[in-house]
């Protein structure tokens, strides 16, 4: 499963219609809580976390793959996807030592990331 935390509603659900086509079962949130309401529900640690790096109410998705992991207690493999272009902002996302997409992402460059953090995670 992933888990994808985006606050635009018009990117979450292109997302998740994105990797449900993919064959992946997703929880689509628009915070870092939201998600683990989701989670929370279902009982179940997602694969992979897919998050933008900047969200709402000054968190940022180091913040909530990291919430995710801390929930879970697990190295639950990360994803970045920005929009920012400022040097600090892109040093403080490379800092958090996970991948790192730049929007307009590639959907290929995306499903390899996704591919390969699901295959480390099952070793």
């Amino acid at each position: 499963m992933i888990a994808v935390v985006e606050d635009e509603a018009i990117v979450l659900v292109g997302y998740q219609m994105l990797f449900e086509s993919w064959g992946y079962d997703v929880i689509a949130a628009s915070s870092a809580d939201e998600a683990l309401d989701q989670l929370r529900h279902r009982q179940q640690a997602p694969d992979v976390i897919v998050a933008d790096y900047r969200l709402k109410n000054g968190r940022t998705g180091v913040d909530a793959i990291r919430s995710i992991q801390a929930e879970f207690n697990a190295a639950i493999p990360g994803i970045l996807v920005t929009g920012d272009t400022g040097a600090d902002r892109l040093r403080e996302a490379a800092a958090s030592g996970l991948p790192i997409l730049h929007k307009p992402v590639n959907g290929n460059q995306l499903h390899d990331l996704i591919e390969r953090a699901l295959a480390t995670a099952r070793q």
